[in-house]
């Protein structure tokens, strides 16, 4: 068992004790509305047998989750040329008929992995840079567990701007369907989704053992269908899915996840989910040979054309 010392809101902050089992010992702690805890992973291959359970209080404080509302911010679109991305990303994507392939496998499946996505160059030159950067932790713990990068380098900031132009929407609508650029007309693409789609903001994220985001207010209710995007990089050969570090999509309706999306080195990933469907990032355990970068961002079904209130969310998720 390991405990958590609070912040000052309350939430967990960093590991502040732990208790290691020990043959034959009996021990016991209390569980507050203001106490984090978590089980550390375990490294040995010993069988450990245990008795657990609880003592529940008559007198204990019912605690109600506090309920919070927040408002997605659409990033408006980068006005640039389409030929920016022909020094970057492969040309076979760039190719109408195989983006209209792809875009019948996304539409029948709602996700496309493309590998090789970038170019040999930029790919080398991208994770030689990201390799070099400074990263920044994330939480709090009973949420995600990461790191992220502020301040990027030249090259993985132009990266990072240039899933933000509307010559990248243009390319997404291509091989989606999906309406995510006003420069896009496709007549078919209503049949997928009838709704325009803004971007949010991206993210440049850093993972290791250790790391992990779980579902919170912002992924588990009232939010509209999605595009999600990444791009994973520095993912070591003979990766396997045991290691973590994989995300995972799930529904209220469904016992097993629906889809599971590997890192997988200079590969985008595309997801659609809609409202009831939701994505975390496995627990990266101590499997994993060595870190990998993604870069991420969504694109969200419009409301209307201002900033969108998704409304009132339980604080649900203490326990990406």
């Amino acid at each position: 068992k390991q405990w958590y010392q609070r912040r000052v809101r309350g939430l967990p902050r960093e590991v502040a004790k732990s208790l290691c089992p020990q043959f034959n010992s009996f021990s016991w702690f209390e569980v507050s509305d203001r106490s984090w805890h978590q089980v550390s992973e375990i490294l040995e291959d010993d069988i450990r047998w245990s008795i657990s359970g609880w003592f529940h209080a008559e007198d204990a404080p019912v605690v109600k989750p506090k309920s919070e509302s927040f408002t997605l911010f659409f990033t408006p679109p980068v006005e640039s040329d389409l030929d920016i991305l022909k020094s970057w990303i492969s040309l076979r994507y760039l190719n109408i008929e195989i983006s209209s392939e792809i875009q019948e496998k996304f539409q029948e499946d709602s996700e496309v992995s493309l590998s090789e996505f970038l170019n040999p160059e930029k790919y080398l030159a991208l994770c030689a840079d990201m390799s070099s950067m400074a990263w920044l932790n994330v939480g709090p713990s009973n949420k995600k567990k990461y790191q992220v990068c502020n301040k990027p380098s030249q090259l993985v900031a132009e990266f990072n701007d240039l899933i933000k132009t509307d010559a990248f929407a243009v390319l997404l609508s291509h091989l989606t369907g999906l309406p995510l650029s006003a420069n896009y007309d496709d007549p078919d693409c209503n049949d997928f989704s009838d709704k325009p789609f803004g971007m949010m903001s991206s993210q440049i994220s850093r993972w290791e053992h250790g790391s992990y985001s779980l579902l919170c207010d912002q992924e588990v209710m009232n939010l509209p269908d999605r595009l999600h995007i990444f791009y994973h990089s520095e993912v070591y050969d003979g990766y396997d899915v045991d290691a973590g570090g994989y995300i995972s999509f799930i529904s209220h309706s469904d016992e097993e996840p629906l889809l599971v999306i590997p890192p997988q080195k200079n590969t985008l990933s595309l997801v659609f989910t809609r409202t009831d469907e939701f994505g975390f990032t496995k627990f990266i355990n101590s499997k994993m040979q060595k870190p990998f970068y993604c870069i991420s961002a969504q694109y969200v079904a419009r409301t209307s054309n201002e900033e969108q209130d998704v409304g009132n969310n339980s604080d649900s998720s203490g326990g990406n």
